[in-house]
């Protein structure tokens, strides 16, 4: 009797993770190796962090922000009689600025929290703890911004 129990807690451990799915991070923490990363982010010692503590952080960790090229309009402008001529570099150098804006950003979290530090070597080890712990990845997209640029028309004095 105690053989067939054995042999038949596995399959229905399976099917009742398989139905259902809320309990799946509890099935996915079981699947994690154990090392001191782990027991950091998931284990419940006196000297670790309250469990909010630590999901909030892995949360944080784990959120990719986005922030899309600016958006850039320009604007045509009369000079006025007293405008003051751009040299060139100074338009090389709005130039080199503008190029600049004009790319799209993604920023991952690196720096692993002081509770963590000294027992994950890295931030992959602290990323894996935190989808161990049942925490899911997820990214936030800034809105676009966008840069008016602009331009003043030539104009020659007669």
């Amino acid at each position: 009797m105690k053989l067939l129990t054995l042999l038949l807690l596995p399959l229905s451990t399976t099917a009742l993770f398989s139905h259902n799915h809320h309990l799946y991070p509890l099935l996915h923490r079981g699947s994690c190796h154990g090392n001191n990363c782990n027991r950091a982010v998931t284990g419940t010692g006196d000297h670790l962090p309250p469990l909010t503590q630590r999901s909030t952080d892995c949360r944080s960790f784990l959120l990719t922000t986005v922030t899309p090229a600016a958006t850039t309009t320009t604007k045509t402008v009369e000079p006025t009689p007293n405008a003051r001529l751009l040299h060139r570099n100074e338009i090389l150098e709005i130039e080199r600025r503008n190029s600049i804006l004009a790319r799209q950003t993604t920023i991952k979290p690196t720096k692993i929290p002081s509770w963590a530090a000294g027992n994950c070597e890295n931030a992959d080890e602290f990323r894996t703890g935190c989808l161990c712990y049942g925490v899911t990845a997820s990214v936030s997209t800034a809105p676009r911004r966008t840069v008016t640029v602009t331009e003043t028309l030539d104009w020659c004095e007669e």
